[in-house]
């Protein structure tokens, strides 16, 4: 990929990433590797939803629950990826969670069942996606995180991140931690936090078609930076 500088920010370029998907297919068509659910590339992305079912994650001041963003944001960026080649798969699609019944355990249940998807699906990368929340309401703006001691998921954070802080000019570090849903799997692996929900204006702007969407396309910019970026 190529990337232009300026100053500290770097701008992904739209139209080399169409160039750096082309690349991909043929890179796939000349060893002959099989396509999965019709994707056009050998290349598969994991997309989870945080949350889901009893388990509503966080809750805005007007109400709003952290796992239906969750989900809206998760099937919005899954359908960025599909349109762009590659290959899907989602750890929930409804509001339920996957715990089966809300019985005692159920998060643990939770987990281990996106656990079980995941190692399913072999990816290549994994996209855990959740909103955030801060004791002060000021606080906004999207921030990844990562596996502490996994280099991969550092650079894939940093990619990301790095999208988010040259299109929001808030300067923040991805960050590493203890994070099952990473920590349990063999891929490069983040936590995508789109926004504070605990922020009214940023939770209010959440809610749009328009955020969303704009959200969406970073991450995928900060994959394609990840992948072509050197």
């Amino acid at each position: 990929m190529f990337v232009v500088w300026k100053g500290n920010k770097v701008i992904v370029v739209l139209i080399v990433l169409v160039v750096a998907q082309l690349a991909l297919v043929g890179f796939a068509i000349a060893r002959n590797l099989p396509a999965k659910n019709s994707a056009l590339i050998d290349f598969t992305v994991v997309i989870d939803a945080g949350h889901g079912g009893i388990d509503g994650g966080v809750v805005g001041a007007d109400g709003v629950k952290e796992s239906d963003l969750n989900l809206d944001y998760a099937n919005c960026l899954g359908q960025i990826f599909e349109r762009a080649g590659f290959n899907v798969v989602y750890t929930r699609k409804t509001s339920n969670g996957l715990y089966g019944l809300p019985t005692k355990g159920f998060k643990q249940r939770d987990m281990q069942e996106r656990k079980r998807i995941i190692d399913d699906a072999k990816p290549n990368i994994m996209l855990s996606v959740h909103m955030n929340k801060f004791a002060a309401a000021y606080r906004s703006g999207p921030q990844v995180f990562y596996q502490q001691g996994s280099d991969d998921g550092a650079a894939l954070a940093q990619s990301l991140q790095r999208v988010f802080n040259d299109v929001t000019g808030v300067q923040r570090e991805a960050l590493a931690g203890d994070y099952f849903v990473c920590r349990e799997t063999s891929c490069p692996s983040v936590i995508v936090e789109c926004g504070f929900l605990s922020n009214p204006e940023e939770c209010a702007a959440l809610q749009t078609p328009e955020h969303r969407n704009k959200i969406c396309q970073d991450v995928f910019n900060g994959v394609m930076l990840y992948l072509y970026g050197g």
